[in-house]
């Protein structure tokens, strides 16, 4: 089983680069994990949908054709922490080379992005910065992974 996050940018705030190493750490305890992180698109005076855009190719090259895509939306699907590693365990269960958990950059991703994912997931119906939305991804992968294996983490 392989288990990736696939992101536009984080790599250059100490804390969330910190955040990451950790849990790549203990995620790799469980699955192969890896995090990709691509550059956010530097389009002068060009407007936000052409960015998207823009991002939107990069994250579909990053993509294997066969990977399995969760794309981490604010209009998706809202999972408590037992139903998310239910979930994920599926996923993995679906034979894919790779369950794949995508974060747009800061202008979201277009709805061609949205129909290639396998499933949609919503941590919160707010939007928030994809710095955070990394740093949530990342300990509820943690926490949805020990629940499968039943460790002492997450406390209900």
């Amino acid at each position: 089983m392989k288990l990736a996050l696939l992101t536009i940018g984080g790599n250059k705030e100490p804390w969330l680069n910190e955040l990451t190493e950790e849990y790549q750490r203990k995620i790799s305890h469980f699955v192969s994990f890896e995090v990709i992180r691509l550059k956010p698109v530097k389009l002068e005076r060009a407007a936000n949908e052409a960015k998207q855009k823009a991002e939107a190719e990069a994250l579909l090259k990053a993509l294997g054709k066969d990977d399995l895509l969760v794309l981490c939306d604010e209009r998706g699907q809202q999972l408590d922490s037992i139903k998310f590693s239910q979930k994920l365990v599926k996923s993995f269960e679906r034979g894919k080379p790779r369950v794949v958990f995508m974060i747009g950059g800061a202008f979201g991703v277009p709805e061609e992005l949205r129909k290639r994912a396998d499933w949609v997931w919503s941590f919160s119906p707010m939007v928030m910065n994809h710095h955070i939305a990394q740093a949530v991804a990342l300990e509820q992968l943690y926490r949805g992974l020990t629940i499968w294996k039943n460790l002492p983490y997450h406390n209900e």
